[in-house]
């Protein structure tokens, strides 16, 4: 039986290692964004140092954790070299090179008889300053010359084109520089997706193609026509291509099925080059950019609820602002840049929406995916007429039957939401004067104690709500250091309110990372997801 005194001494024990232990988790949550912070500024320092040391001068570097970005004050002769390089640094983790380090290696075409000299470096230059889709009325960019080709080959042309370096990448990855690369090869035609073309398409899709060599070639094939073929020689009509399949070609607009020929004629010595915005796929590619989403609007006769998909918030404001003067609008939309119903398809359903709710006793509209529709009861043969006229301009079949409706009770005067309109006064507020932090801490700058007055103010004077503080991170970094940098800023922005004189009872915290992060047309806005909002809902008494 073992005595009262060893009893007390392995408690103490215990006790020492539970405080030891503490100690040692607090110390961590406190040190880890200063460590990281430190990892960051030494990478930036150390990378372009030792690059330099290795050959390539006066280059600077961003990092996130140890995934950075080389960015060159001028192209280099071997950008992979250099990147290899930076690979072999100790701590680079991830690194990935800046356009402004690529290569561009058109050369100049003789002079002229006029003394003048044109290039091609100076067309595809101009082209990729104008917006990245041009629309169809603007004439396409011509490099034709009468003197030698500026490339010797197909490949150079897309390499000494920075509107065409993803594919330049592709070419390798699919092992047809040397095919595209000999000056003594039959003659092709190369109608070329642009970098701006390979980005609209879905991460997945573009990720996918690059995994199978043999789908990226037939891909490239697709785009490709056996000889030479210069704009003076288009003729509007099918032309085959080198994967066996067909395009139609419209010589006047001009453009290669459906898709607008935006820079013309890149003339090399063993081929022809034109530039398209869009990448093409076959038929029976099994991938490509993925099929439109369905979205459709249910009205009752004084409700329209709005359900699916769309590209943008832009098409989904365009939907909630439809509906005619009275009808209230659920809206259950989502946001999908990849494939959601884009502009042109959201204007026809607004129309539709517009009439329906202002001529129809109730109505359903519906797009699939690929066709519009609607259906519906008029209370007249000329309200009947009406929608049916309206869905014709919008290219939608109509199924309208005419039957005298009762007239609608009045709406009733919706209660008011205080918890609501704290919500929209509170995140209005922290939108224009955000809630700041140390760098990847979630230690609160003292220039935020002005706003988190104000915040206290706004949450004091209202009553019967729950005030929720919602914690979000940018996608840069581990997301699980993501997940609890985001709540322990929530926490510490609900710990300052508390201090200010927010009962505990009405405030809490929630975390979310980088879970739902910012999207300016389907690309992060980094800076936008690094914030601090609020959820405020009604509670009973």
């Amino acid at each position: 039986m073992s005595s009262p005194v060893r009893r007390d001494t392995r408690r103490y024990r215990r006790r020492i290692l539970a405080i030891c232990a503490a100690i040692a988790t607090i110390g961590f949550v406190v040190t880890a964004p200063i460590y990281l912070d430190r990892v960051e500024s030494d990478l930036e320092t150390r990378v372009p140092d030792e690059l330099a040391e290795a050959g390539y001068p006066n280059l600077t570097a961003s990092f996130s954790g140890q995934d950075g970005t080389i960015f060159c004050e001028a192209p280099l002769n071997d950008p992979e070299a250099a990147r290899q390089a930076a690979y072999d640094i100790w701590g680079v983790r991830a690194i990935e090179l800046d356009r402004t380090c690529r290569v561009n290696t058109s050369p100049l075409v003789d002079d002229g008889a006029d003394g003048t000299a044109d290039t091609t470096a100076d067309a595809t230059e101009a082209a990729d300053a104008t917006d990245p889709t041009p629309p169809t009325t603007t004439t396409p960019t011509s490099t034709t010359s009468p003197s030698e080709p500026a490339f010797a080959t197909v490949a150079d042309a897309v390499a000494g084109s920075p509107q065409l370096s993803l594919l330049a990448v592709l070419l390798q990855e699919a092992d047809l520089i040397a095919e595209f690369g000999d000056p003594g090869a039959d003659q092709v035609t190369l109608f070329a997706a642009t970098d701006d073309a390979f980005e609209a398409l879905p991460a997945d899709v573009l990720a996918e193609i690059r995994e199978d060599t043999e789908l990226l070639r037939s891909l490239v094939f697709h785009h490709t026509a056996d000889g030479a073929l210069s704009s003076d020689d288009f003729e509007t009509g099918p032309i085959d291509m080198a994967d066996g399949t067909t395009l139609d070609l419209d010589a006047e607009v001009p453009s290669i099925d459906g898709v607008t020929i935006s820079v013309l004629d890149i003339e090399t010595g063993n081929g022809v080059v034109h530039m398209i915005d869009e990448v093409i796929f076959p038929d029976d590619f099994g991938v490509g950019a993925a099929a439109m989403a369905e979205a459709g609007a249910a009205f009752d006769g004084t409700t329209v609820g709005l359900t699916g998909t769309v590209a943008t918030e832009a098409v989904r404001a365009t939907l909630l602002g439809a509906a005619a003067d009275g009808v209230e609008v659920v809206d259950e939309l989502g946001v999908d840049p990849d494939t959601g119903v884009d502009a042109e398809v959201g204007a026809r359903m607004a129309a539709l929406i517009s009439s329906s709710t202002s001529q129809l006793v109730e109505a359903s509209i519906a797009f699939d995916g690929e066709a519009l529709t609607v259906t519906g009861v008029a209370p007249s043969e000329a309200a009947r007429d009406v929608v049916a006229e309206v869905a014709a301009e919008a290219d939608a079949a109509a199924e309208i039957t005419v039957e005298a409706a009762p007239e609608p009770e009045p709406e009733p005067e919706p209660e008011p939401d205080p918890a609501a309109d704290v919500e929209t006064l509170l995140n209005a507020y922290v939108a224009a004067n955000p809630i700041l932090f140390q760098p990847s801490s979630a230690l609160i700058t003292d220039d935020s104690a002005p706003a988190l007055d104000r915040i206290a103010q706004i949450i004091g004077g209202a009553d019967g709500v729950l005030v929720t503080v919602e914690g979000h991170t940018d996608s840069d970094g581990d997301p699980d250091e993501n997940l609890t940098l985001s709540r322990l800023r929530a926490l510490s922005v609900e710990r300052a309110l508390i201090e200010r004189g927010i009962a505990d009872a009405v405030i809490e915290f929630e975390g979310f990372g980088s879970e739902q992060p910012i999207l300016v047309d389907g690309v992060e806005d980094k800076a936008a997801s690094r914030r601090v909002e609020f959820r405020v809902v009604t509670v009973s008494p």
